[in-house]
């Protein structure tokens, strides 16, 4: 009998066990941009610089070539799911943003894959597409 309850609770030790490793994995959920960053009320203008094959190109929302309700959207709409820092790779392309003359947020185009940079925290994007700055 003793050997019966012995093995039971064994069994309930793993399966909890098994448990807790499922729920912290799932813990990863998707949130909304908004949630990680939010853009100061009026945005009326927002810098940013593109780097791509060691070349550096700058660019201005809000100015008459761009509209920075179009591009908040496009942020706000992105879904993202808190990560480590991902190993570095050759051929990523990134696009830093400043709002009011401060770091906003950097947009990192790995291809396949794409990550919001926020204070040295980073979100992996569920649902990459270009920032529609041109």
């Amino acid at each position: 009998m003793k050997k019966l309850i012995a093995l039971v609770l064994a069994l309930i030790c793993v399966l909890s066990l098994a448990g807790c490793q499922k729920t912290s994995a799932s813990c990863q959920k998707t949130i909304s941009a908004s949630e990680v960053y939010l853009f100061p009320e009026p945005t009326i203008l927002i810098t940013g610089s593109f780097y791509s094959q060691g070349k550096e190109t700058t660019f201005e929302i809000g100015s008459e070539n761009y509209g920075p309700n179009d591009f908040i959207s496009w942020f706000y709409d992105l879904e993202l799911t808190a990560c480590d820092e991902p190993e570095a790779v050759e051929g990523a392309e990134s696009y830093t943003f400043k709002v009011a003359g401060k770091d906003a947020f950097t947009y990192e185009d790995r291809g396949s894959e794409a990550y919001i940079i926020i204070d040295s925290n980073y979100y992996k994007v569920s649902n990459p597409s270009t920032p529609p700055i041109n």
